[in-house]
């Protein structure tokens, strides 16, 4: 009996982990093409992202620090977020960031949604990007990473950016463990996740956020590594993604 449900916990197990890995993890491309890191060759730079904005109290903080450093990147814009504070969202592209489409509701079960409910999540908040920036976005990233054949599918005009690395910052932390985490291990073709919003689900303070990006910018140009916008650092892989698709 003990060894039959030793078994059956084993077998539920490596289910469950052969469900979750094609969904959570972000290099993964089982159910459809991401992109997690950039190109290697060239200059070693890793892109900035930001996620669950427009967010006053993080993204114009974020962006004052961004301009001083002289620094572009991306934001990937919750729609319900840019329909509430679109002078945030207008900003950042007026700064010369890149805008990313991250759905309109960010639910926390929406992964579990079909290809219907996220086509219209991404034309939703494509419609309010547009509207307030004059240009519609390509590039998608689901809400917490979590990738679904009908996610992928809803996102096929898009381009779906996942990380190589996180700051784990959508949950309570410090400065000091965001750079803990980013500044010692990050390389060349690296896109780094951070969050300048809040999710409708999250009560979260961005200030550890906002007080880490300083020494983390300057942190990585330590180790010489520069910070390129997202768009040029995927370049060439989306070049040979077309290809192979062609």
């Amino acid at each position: 009996m003990l060894g039959a449900c030793i078994g059956g916990a084993l077998t539920a197990g490596i289910a469950t982990g052969a469900v979750a890995y094609p969904l959570a993890a972000p290099s993964c491309q089982w159910f459809g093409p991401v992109i997690s890191r950039g190109a290697t060759d060239g200059p070693p730079g890793v892109a900035l992202t930001f996620d669950d904005g427009p967010w006053p109290g993080g993204t114009d903080l974020i962006l004052d620090l961004l301009k001083r450093l002289k620094v572009s990147a991306a934001f990937f814009v919750i729609g319900r977020n840019a329909e509430a504070h679109p002078d945030l969202l207008k900003r950042a592209h007026a700064e010369g960031h890149l805008i990313g489409n991250h759905s309109y509701d960010h639910a926390g079960l929406g992964f579990l949604r079909g290809q219907q409910y996220w086509r219209q999540q991404l034309e939703r908040t494509d419609a309010i990007i547009e509207r307030c920036t004059g240009k519609k976005p390509d590039l998608f990233r689901p809400p917490l990473g979590l990738k679904t054949p009908s996610i992928l599918k809803a996102a096929a005009k898009h381009r779906t950016i996942t990380w190589t690395r996180r700051a784990m910052d959508g949950l309570t932390t410090t400065p000091r463990q965001i750079l803990q985490r980013l500044v010692p291990t990050a390389r060349g073709g690296d896109i780094l996740s951070l969050h300048d919003g809040v999710s409708p689900q999250s009560r979260r303070d961005p200030t550890a956020t906002v007080r880490a990006i300083e020494p983390l910018i300057l942190g990585l140009r330590e180790r010489g590594l520069e910070v390129t916008r997202l768009d040029s650092l995927i370049a060439s892989v989306a070049r040979s993604d077309t290809m192979l698709s062609a």
